[in-house]
């Protein structure tokens, strides 16, 4: 329940603010929405490209192998 509730708020969170930063020791993942220039979408730090803040906050759970491995985020 607080893994679903945690991924909701961090998909919230990127779509209101157009960008997150997520990280722990050893890895950063950052994601923010395209500009109207590059199309619509978001895009990693990695340069993945993603239609909706949901598809890109899962991808970002994957490539941290869980929720419980974010220290943080912004």
């Amino acid at each position: 329940m607080y893994d679903e509730l945690l991924k909701e708020e961090l998909i919230e969170s990127l779509e209101i603010n157009g960008e997150i930063r997520l990280y722990n020791e050893e890895d950063e993942i950052y994601i923010k929405q395209l500009e109207e220039d590059e199309g619509e979408g978001y895009i990693s730090n990695t340069r993945k490209r993603f239609d909706d803040p949901r598809e890109a906050i899962e991808w970002a759970i994957e490539q941290f192998d869980g929720l419980e491995n974010i220290e943080e985020w912004d």
